[in-house]
């Protein structure tokens, strides 16, 4: 049967929790496994910026299709999106957990290699990186 869920059409709340339950989980979701992943991913954004863009879109592509929360749904989900986005800027726990400190991968004259194979970094990444900052090579 196809639901007639539209804006003048204010859904059950239980179908507004249920977009926000959702909502919430999915950011928790993909944010602890973008941060598992690692910064070469990001380009050294935090990875709650990739997640608010993606979600944000995809439950505003929600709101287009008549399901059981339709439009106010898609608010709902955008909102919580919001304020989960803001709340990973403004808990200082939260940013802690997320913004790491910069990783060490040459110091004395050594590269690490472990800590390179762990960022999915080689020798070639850190000689474009110094590349860009002017230098020939790294060393």
């Amino acid at each position: 049967m196809y639901n007639t869920t539209n804006i003048f059409t204010f859904p059950s709340w239980e179908n507004i929790g249920l977009s926000v339950f959702q909502t919430a989980t999915i950011f928790c979701l993909v944010l602890v496994g973008l941060h598992m992943v690692g910064r070469r991913v990001f380009a050294q954004r935090g990875p709650q910026d990739l997640i608010l863009i993606v979600l944000v879109a995809e439950a505003c592509d929600l709101g287009l299709a008549p399901e059981d929360g339709g439009y106010w749904g898609t608010i709902f989900s955008v909102i919580t999106l919001f304020i989960l986005g803001y709340l990973t800027e403004k808990i200082p726990f939260l940013r802690y957990l997320l913004n790491e400190q910069p990783i060490p991968l040459y110091s004395e004259g050594k590269l690490h290699y472990g800590a390179m194979k762990k960022h999915m970094l080689d020798v070639d990444d850190l000689d474009e990186v110094a590349r860009k900052e002017g230098s020939l090579s790294y060393n």
